[in-house]
């Protein structure tokens, strides 16, 4: 009997170990969510949502699978009568799952009274600089990211500007957002990176909302100086994983970060990245607000939900605003200008001289004007002044317009 108790037991074994390896699989593959709003829905999705729970329903939360054992899957949490459930979806409109689920909001509660972020950060300790990196973020003027989804485009532009925010001289970091190949929003953000531990300091931003190619709002726009605000964290010197901070503390914005991976690798059309970090934003003032983004070695941002890095480096040119150029430059465009339509001012970097290039157009004729960095005219383009010209890049100052 000895020799087929030893059997049953062998056969027990390979049954157990057979039933935890799919769980074990899923446990180790690493899972990674973007929330979804209804109207992005396919078709296929929103009527197996309708059919998934008999009587009324309220959606709660729809994320989408992008990483994981499961890439395509939509989680779909809905409210029917006093019970919620969880509803798994395959990428076809299946549905895979429905279970009842505890409620969301008694969980997301308990969370957020356990977990604590970092909201003071003793700046008085910090000799701050415009200039400088660290291994996530970089304040290098030219220094520009290009991030691209199947809808959007973000740029992000590391500018030649600097702000004073509260008596320290912030760097000035432009991202510029289109959505179906439309200018949708221009901010101009406020940095100073910390020598002491490398820590980068946010410090607010200014924003221009567009539609239809005219600013309609100034939406999230907030600075450290206002009552009842103060500077955050954008990038840690140090990066800890667990480590969890404010990035801006203000009445109109509260996000915060968690560090929540320290050793991703992620393909992007840029290339693949290795050693990169992936942080978790949620916000202070809505709970239900939250977005992942992942940040590469010397490189920066690489993915922010569906935008993902094209392209990135130090660029000679940039596409500026009138209210963008410096006050001499601005002066000397306009009188050359002499009272014609200004399509687009350009700077841009010669053999290490700035100079800006105001394209104008004059008898249905465009004609680009050039001007010094000390706004100086230096003629037409293809018939500039011949002659020495000593501006030399410079790190201009936007209070200097004001």
């Amino acid at each position: 009997m000895k020799p087929k108790s030893t059997f049953i037991c062998a056969v027990l074994i390979v049954v157990v170990v057979s039933a935890l390896m799919p769980f074990r699989s899923r446990a180790t593959a690493q899972e990674r969510k973007i929330t979804v709003r209804r109207s992005e829905l396919p078709a296929a999705i929103r009527k197996a949502i309708e059919k998934a729970v008999a009587g009324d329903k309220i959606i709660v939360k729809i994320e989408k699978e992008v990483e994981g054992e499961d890439p395509g899957q939509y989680d779909v949490v809905i409210r029917s009568g006093e019970k919620r459930y969880e509803v798994e979806i395959s990428p076809q409109g299946q549905v895979i799952e429905v279970k009842e689920v505890a409620s969301a909001d008694d969980e997301d509660s308990g969370a957020e009274q356990i977990k604590k972020w970092t909201d003071s950060f003793n700046l008085e300790n910090c000799t701050f600089s415009t200039i400088g990196r660290n291994r996530f973020f970089s304040l290098e003027p030219g220094h520009q990211l290009v991030l691209e989804s199947d809808e959007e485009r973000v740029v992000i532009t590391v500018l030649d500007k600097t702000k004073m925010i509260g008596g320290i001289r912030t760097r000035v970091i432009e991202e510029r957002e289109e959505k179906d190949g439309l200018l949708g929003e221009v901010s101009r953000n406020f940095f100073a990176i910390c020598k002491e531990h490398g820590d980068v300091f946010y410090f607010g931003e200014e924003v221009d909302d567009y539609k239809d190619g005219r600013i309609v709002g100034h939406g999230g726009a907030w600075r450290a100086d206002e009552p009842d605000s103060k500077a955050g964290i954008i990038m840690p010197g140090t990066t800890l994983l667990g480590a969890r901070h404010y990035q801006e503390i203000s009445p109109k914005a509260m996000d915060r970060a968690e560090i929540i991976a320290d050793d991703v690798t992620m393909k992007t059309p840029a290339g693949t990245f290795k050693n990169c970090i992936r942080v978790e934003e949620t916000s202070g003032l809505d709970p239900d607000e939250k977005c992942y983004k992942t940040y590469a070695p010397g490189v920066g941002l690489i993915q922010d939900e569906d935008l993902l890095l094209v392209r990135y480096g130090k660029v000679a040119e940039q596409s500026l605003s009138m209210a963008d150029v410096p006050r001499r430059v601005r002066a000397t465009i306009r009188k050359y200008a002499g009272g014609a339509k200004i399509r687009e001012i350009v700077k841009e970097t010669v053999d290490g001289v700035v100079r800006y290039e105001a394209e104008i157009i004059r008898n249905d004729k465009e004609v680009d004007i050039l001007v010094s960095a000390k706004g100086k005219y230096l003629g037409i383009e293809g018939d500039e002044e011949e002659g020495d010209d000593d501006d030399e890049q410079t790190d201009e100052d936007d209070d200097s317009e004001e």
